[in-house]
């Protein structure tokens, strides 16, 4: 894939290495040629698997397309052979495209990078799970008012109910507690208790 003088450079990492730290300066993209390389995000003191690289794939690459830091950190699962990209072996040949298909890769890195922030909105604190459930619930209540006129639309119906009396007693039970680990999720995208559909 890539010429010998490329720059590209076989590296042998042992379990537990880490290849970048999220926040370091993309200088390189990677290939993993043998063994397993985890993709993991700190959030708020949790430590979030979001990938596994294994044989032939590629990571890393984001951060020297668009220049910006590292968003994950990753770390070596298994004895591992990975090939290093120089950022400059990548940029040459990007720079050789045609200014639309430049423009298209910077689009779809955009959109990832979106997709990733969007992912990493899943609850945290008592609050954002106390709201998820309501918001599922009501979701789900609205899908069973769909059917009401199957058997399981009433049972359906009368248990949640009881799930929105014990989210109701929960949230009145934490209201005023402080979690340390901070809400992501907004009032306005998942509704403590959303009225449901007229």
């Amino acid at each position: 894939m890539f010429a010998s003088d490329s720059g590209a450079k076989k590296e042998f990492f042992n379990v537990g290495d880490l290849i970048f730290k999220e926040g370091d300066d993309g200088d390189a993209a990677f290939i993993v040629q043998l063994g397993s390389v985890g993709i993991f995000k700190d959030v708020e003191g949790e430590e979030v698997h979001l990938a596994t690289m294994t044989e032939g794939e590629l990571f890393g690459e984001m951060a020297i397309i668009d220049g910006s830091q590292r968003m994950a950190h990753a770390r070596v699962l298994e004895e591992s052979v990975v090939v290093r990209l120089p950022v400059s072996s990548l940029t040459s040949k990007i720079e050789s495209y045609d200014p639309f298909t430049k423009q298209v890769i910077q689009i779809l890195v955009e959109n990832l990078r979106n997709v990733h922030e969007i992912y990493m909105k899943r609850p945290r604190s008592i609050h954002d799970f106390v709201n998820a459930t309501a918001y599922h619930a009501s979701s789900l209540r609205r899908c069973l008012e769909h059917f009401k006129d199957e058997e399981f639309s009433a049972p359906g119906l009368e248990r949640l109910a009881v799930i929105d009396q014990a989210l109701e007693e929960i949230s009145a039970a934490t209201r005023d507690f402080t979690d340390k680990r901070q809400s992501v999720l907004s009032a306005e995208g998942t509704p403590l208790m959303p009225e449901p559909d007229q």
